[in-house]
C-alpha cells in the first residue's frame, strides 16, 4: 500500500508540474532546436540537470527530485531529450547507444502519463533502429507509441506524433514499404499543419519529396522541394537549408541537369562543414561522386568517394562506410580495376552482414557476382549470385531475384552444372510468367513488331549497300575535292555572319541609346516622337509638359550625378502614379502622355502629390492640350507642332508666378484651321488667342500672362490679320 501512494504522489505530481512545465518550454522551439543545433540543447541540458543516480525505482525518482527540488516534469523532459540526442547523428560519442540505453532503462521506471509512456516507446525503436539496423522491431515500438497520444490537441503531443510519423515514414523506406511509407507522410503533412509552424511544414514537405524521389517521380518531388523552399526564405534554418540543397542536388542530378546538382550539392557541403555535421558532409561528398559517375567520370567520382570514406571512418558510421566501400568498389570495375573492386565490395558485404543490413547485402551480392564473373571466376559468381537470390526472395524483390537468378544460371553453366542452371532457369521464367497474362502478351506483339521492322530494315540495307558500294568509290574522290573549298566557304560564310550579328547588335544598342536622356537614361524627346508616331489618336488622349521651376539649375548647383538621380526618381514615380508614359526633356522638365482625359486642375493635384513626396521643394507650371487640339480628325498634326504648343503653353504659365502652381492650357473653336500651328507657330498661336480662334484657360489671372515673343518676329504686330504660313 505504501508503495502504491508514493506511485499515485509521483504521478499526480508529475502531471501537475508537467502542465506547468509545458507552459514554460516551448516544445516547437526545442525540436527546432534539436534538429538544427543539438549540440546547443544538449549543453543547455547538462548545464541544468544534475548528476543522475541510478533511477531504478519511482522511490529513488522521488526522493531525488525533493532533494533537489526538482520539477518532475521538467526532470524526465531533460531525460528524455538526453535519450533522443544520444541517438542522432550528430553525436560522435563511442558508448552513445550504451549511455542511451541506460537512460530509457531509467525512464522505464518514471514514465506514467501518455506522453511519457509514447516517448519511451519511441525511444526503445529508435535504439533498436539505430544500433542494430532492427527496423521491424523498432517499427513496432513505434506502432504502440501512436495509440497514446493521436487524439490528443496539446501542442507536446502533436510535436511528438509529428517525429512519430517522420521516423516511421522514414523505416518504412528503408524496408520498400511504400504504401505504408505514403500513409504516415499523409499523417506527418496533416500534423504540421495542425501544429502551424514553418519549419516543421518545410520538412514535411522535403521528407515528402525525399519519397517521390524514392519513387523515381521526379516531378512531384520536385514541387514538394519547391514548396518547402517558400517556407524556409530568411536562412534562419541553416541545417534545414542545407538538407533541401542535398535532396535538390539528388533530384537534378536524376534529371542530369549536372550543374545545378553540382551546384546544389556543394551548397549542402559547404553549409554542412560550417555546421559540423560531418555525417552529412559525407553524404554531399557521395552525391558529387554519383553526378561524377552518372556522366562516367569515374575518377572524379573515386576521390570524393574516398573523401566521405575517410569522413565515415572518422565518424565510426560503418553503415555509411560499408555504402562508401560498395561505391568505390562500382567505380573501380568499371574502370577495369577488379582487384580493387573486389576488395572494397568484400569489405562492404561483411560490414552489411555484421550489421543484418540485407537490403543493402542484396545489391553487393549482386555487383560481386557481376565482377567475378567479368574475371571468370565463375565459383564466386555462383557464390554470391546465390546469396543475393536468398535475400531478394526472402524480402519479395522480384526485380534484383531475377538479376540474381541470370547470374546464377549463368555462373552454374560455365562450372557446368547443367542441372543447377535449368532449375534457376525454370524460376527465373516461373517469375516472369507472373507477369499479367494481357502485359505479356502486348511485350510478345510489341517484340515481334520490332523482330518484323528488323529484318525489313535488314533486307533494304543489304540491297542498297550491294548499289552505293559502286558508287561509293567515285564520290569518295569527288566529295574529297569538294570538302576543302565547302569547308573555306562554311569558314567565311560563319565569319561574316558573326561580323554581320555584331554591327546589328551594335546598331540596336545605339538606337536604343539614342532614344534616351543622357544622364538619367530615361525616355527623351526623341523616345516620345517615335511613340507619337507609331500610336493613334485613341492611345494618347492628354499631353502635359512640367516643369519643376525651382530645380531647372539644379544640374548646376549639384551636379549632373545627383540631379539626374533625382529627377529619374521623379520621372518614375510620375509614370507608376499617374499609369502614363513619362518622358524627360532636360533637367527639370518632364513631357506626360496618357490615354484619357484628365482635366487640368486635376493632373496638376496628382503631379503635386507626387512631387512632394520625391524632392517636391519647388512650384510646378504646366502646360497642357487636350486631343485633338482641331475639330476636323481628318487634320493630323505632328508630334513636334503638339510639343511646340505645349511649350507655348508652359512658357505662360511660368509668368504668372512661383505664389503656387499653376497651368495654361488652350482650345480652339470648331472652325479653326491647321494654319494656327504651322511656322512660326508661336506667332500664329498668339494672332489666334488675339482674334478669340484660340481659348485660354488658366488657374491664374490671364491678364498676367506674358507671351514669349521670339527674335525674329519680336517687332511684329499681331493684332495684323495675315497668318504666317
Amino acid at each position: 500500500m505504501h508503495i502504491f501512494a508514493t506511485l499515485l504522489s509521483i504521478l499526480l505530481f508529475s502531471i501537475s508540474s508537467f502542465g506547468a512545465y509545458a507552459a514554460s518550454r516551448d516544445e516547437v522551439l526545442t525540436e527546432v532546436q534539436l534538429r538544427e543545433k543539438p549540440n546547443i540543447l544538449a549543453q543547455s541540458i547538462v548545464n541544468t540537470l544534475p548528476q543522475l543516480p541510478q533511477l531504478d525505482s519511482a522511490e529513488t525518482f522521488d526522493k531525488f527530485t525533493q532533494s533537489y527540488r526538482l520539477p518532475a516534469a521538467e526532470l524526465i523532459r531533460n531525460i528524455q531529450l538526453t535519450a533522443r540526442l544520444k541517438m542522432e547523428l550528430y553525436n560522435k560519442e563511442k558508448d552513445r547507444y550504451l549511455a542511451a540505453k541506460s537512460l530509457i532503462e531509467q525512464l522505464a521506471h518514471i514514465s506514467h502519463s501518455p506522453f511519457d509512456k509514447s516517448y519511451l516507446l519511441m525511444l526503445k525503436g529508435r535504439y533498436l533502429g539505430r544500433s542494430q539496423q532492427d527496423y521491424a522491431g523498432a517499427i513496432e515500438y513505434y506502432q504502440q507509441a501512436i495509440p497514446l497520444i493521436e487524439q490528443s490537441t496539446v501542442l507536446a503531443d502533436q510535436v511528438l506524433l509529428y517525429t512519430l510519423q517522420e521516423h516511421l515514414s522514414m523505416m518504412h523506406m528503408i524496408m520498400r514499404q511504400k504504401e505504408s511509407a505514403l500513409i504516415h507522410l499523409k499523417k506527418l503533412i496533416s500534423t504540421a499543419k495542425k501544429i502551424e509552424n514553418n519549419y516543421l511544414t518545410a520538412h514535411a514537405e522535403s521528407v515528402l519529396g525525399k519519397y517521390f524521389y524514392k519513387q523515381n517521380q521526379l516531378g512531384k518531388s520536385l514541387s514538394h522541394y519547391t514548396e518547402a523552399v517558400k517556407y524556409t526564405r530568411g536562412g534562419k534554418n541553416p541545417s534545414q537549408n542545407a538538407h533541401i540543397e542535398l535532396q535538390l542536388a539528388r533530384v537534378y542530378r536524376d534529371l542530369a541537369s549536372w550543374d545545378e546538382a553540382l551546384k546544389s550539392a556543394n551548397k549542402a557541403a559547404d553549409a554542412f562543414t560550417q555546421l559540423g555535421n560531418l555525417n552529412y558532409v559525407s553524404s554531399s561528398m557521395t552525391v558529387i561522386a554519383m553526378i561524377y559517375a552518372n556522366q562516367d567520370l569515374w575518377y572524379q567520382a573515386i576521390d570524393y568517394h574516398l573523401n566521405a570514406q575517410q569522413i565515415e571512418t572518422q565518424l565510426g558510421n560503418y553503415i555509411g562506410l560499408g555504402l562508401n566501400l560498395h561505391n568505390i568498389g562500382e567505380a573501380y570495375f568499371k574502370i577495369g580495376d577488379t582487384q580493387n573492386s573486389l576488395s572494397n565490395l568484400k569489405q562492404a558485404n561483411a560490414i552489411f552482414t555484421s550489421k543484418k543490413a540485407e537490403h543493402y547485402l542484396v545489391y553487393n551480392d549482386l555487383l560481386i557476382a557481376e565482377v567475378t564473373a567479368s574475371v571468370s571466376q565463375w565459383q564466386e559468381s555462383q557464390l554470391y549470385a546465390t546469396k543475393a537470390a536468398k535475400i531478394a526472395e526472402s524480402k519479395q524483390l522480384n526485380e534484383e531475384l531475377k538479376e540474381a537468378l541470370e547470374r546464377q544460371a549463368y555462373a552454374q553453366e560455365q562450372l557446368g552444372l547443367y542441372e543447377q542452371a535449368y532449375n534457376s532457369i525454370q524460376q527465373l521464367q516461373t517469375l516472369n510468367s507472373q507477369a499479367t497474362p494481357q502485359a505479356s502478351e502486348l511485350d510478345k506483339q510489341r517484340s515481334q513488331v520490332k523482330e518484323q521492322k528488323l529484318k525489313l530494315k535488314i533486307s533494304k540495307l543489304q540491297n542498297e549497300l550491294q548499289d552505293k558500294s559502286e558508287q561509293l568509290n567515285i564520290t569518295r574522290l569527288v566529295s574529297i575535292l569538294c570538302v576543302f573549298p565547302l569547308c573555306l566557304l562554311i569558314l567565311l560564310s560563319v565569319k561574316q555572319w558573326r561580323i554581320k550579328n555584331k554591327l546589328a547588335t551594335a546598331n540596336q544598342e545605339l538606337q536604343a541609346t539614342q532614344l534616351l536622356e543622357p544622364f538619367t537614361q530615361q525616355p527623351s524627346y526623341l523616345s516620345f516622337k517615335l511613340n507619337f508616331e507609331n500610336q493613334n489618336e485613341k492611345q494618347q488622349k492628354t499631353l502635359a509638359l512640367v516643369s519643376l521651376s525651382a530645380q531647372l539649375d539644379s544640374d548646376l548647383t549639384q551636379g549632373f550625378e545627383c540631379n539626374a538621380d533625382m529627377n529619374r526618381q521623379q520621372l518614375l514615380a510620375i509614370k507608376n502614379a499617374l499609369e502614363c508614359k513619362a518622358y524627360i526633356i532636360r533637367p527639370g522638365v518632364f513631357l506626360i502622355s496618357l490615354d484619357s482625359i484628365i482635366e487640368a486642375n486635376q493632373l496638376l493635384a496628382q503631379l503635386r502629390d507626387v512631387i512632394d513626396s520625391n524632392h517636391g521643394q519647388t512650384s510646378i507650371h504646366m502646360g497642357i492640350l487636350h486631343r485633338p487640339l482641331l475639330a476636323d480628325l481628318a487634320i493630323k498634326l505632328s508630334a513636334e507642332q503638339h510639343f511646340l504648343s505645349l511649350q507655348m503653353m508652359l512658357s505662360a504659365a511660368r509668368t504668372l508666378g512661383l505664389s503656387q502652381d499653376y497651368f495654361v492650357t488652350m482650345k480652339t473653336l470648331n472652325f479653326a484651321s491647321a494654319g494656327i500651328f504651322n511656322k512660326p507657330l508661336y506667332l500664329n498661336i498668339e494672332k489666334s488667342i488675339v482674334r478669340g480662334i484660340v481659348k485660354i484657360e488658366t488657374n491664374g489671372d490671364k491678364d498676367n500672362i506674358v507671351w514669349p515673343r521670339w527674335k525674329i518676329h519680336q517687332n511684329i504686330d499681331i493684332n495684323d490679320d495675315k497668318v504666317y504660313i
